[in-house]
């Protein structure tokens, strides 16, 4: 069960860096059929695969909102820095164009 939960978190933040929120439904029902072959495969009784079911679910919604997160935060913090670099090469151009 932790390589299915460790799965779904890899395959959440995949998702996030190449699709919108709306492809976390078909993820989701493809991650849970997955879940229940897996589950129906290795243990025998319903609890256990219900654990599994909500837990690699849960991974994969955590792992989207975690590749989310990483995606639109690494490009606020590069628009961030972004300016400060054009400034300092505006102001250089200014020193040398009253140096003219």
């Amino acid at each position: 069960m932790i390589w299915l939960s460790t799965a779904s978190l890899v395959a959440g933040g995949l998702l996030a860096q190449r699709f919108r929120f709306i492809v976390l439904a078909p993820a989701t029902f493809v991650v849970v059929v997955v879940a229940i072959a897996v589950g129906v495969t290795q243990t025998v009784s319903v609890w256990p695969i219900i654990l599994m079911i909500a837990t690699v679910s849960f991974g994969i919604q955590i792992g989207y909102f975690l590749g989310m997160l990483t995606h639109y935060g690494l490009r606020a913090l590069l628009a961030r820095r972004s300016p400060v670099v054009s400034s300092g090469q505006g102001a250089a151009r200014r020193r040398a164009a009253v140096a003219d």
